[in-house]
């Protein structure tokens, strides 16, 4: 089965970013998109190893500024 291939609004509206936002992130090789004639295309899994990346970057950030409970 072909991989699910999303738009780069499709892509601005799951992150909450903006299109120069994504443009950044595939500079800085956070993600990878490719172009199918004149629009840019990501690939489903991609985006969603993206997500689940800063999901763990953001927990480990949380865990060692959250005050101890005691």
């Amino acid at each position: 089965m072909a991989e699910k291939l999303l738009t780069i609004k499709q892509v601005q509206e799951l992150l909450g970013v903006s299109e120069r936002t994504v443009f950044n992130f595939m500079e800085r090789g956070e993600i990878t998109g490719f172009k199918i004639g004149r629009q840019w295309r990501f690939e489903q899994a991609v985006i969603d190893a993206y997500i689940a990346r800063q999901r763990e970057k953001g927990g480990r950030d949380r865990q060692k500024t959250e005050p101890a409970v005691v």
